[in-house]
């Protein structure tokens, strides 16, 4: 997620909102945020998972989201699923190229 971070001024360029979302409960969320300097709000799917669920993300044999990216127009149109599970840096950029494409 600091990734993201890095690239904060690009995404304000673009006019985006980057959000991210934690299985988390609210409480250990904001903590997390916090604690990661994050520039954008971490949001809680805490306790049933219904976001990562309905995104088809949520992984129910480790209780934990899979590490995707998903660009949503204004117009709540999902434009792009990015799914890269090691390369955390390659997200920013990718959502940051699709977002481009858009203009």
């Amino acid at each position: 997620m600091t990734a993201f971070r890095t690239h904060a001024d690009r995404f304000a360029e673009a006019d985006a909102q980057v959000l991210g979302i934690s299985v988390d409960s609210f409480a250990a969320a904001g903590e997390f945020e916090d604690k990661l300097g994050l520039d954008f709000p971490l949001l809680s799917d805490f306790p049933r998972h219904e976001a990562g669920r309905a995104y088809g993300v949520y992984n129910d044999a480790l209780g934990v989201h899979n590490r995707v990216t998903i660009v949503i127009d204004k117009d709540r149109i999902v434009r792009d699923i990015y799914v890269e599970p090691r390369d955390f840096e390659s997200h920013p950029v990718h959502a940051l190229e699709v977002l481009a494409s858009l203009k």
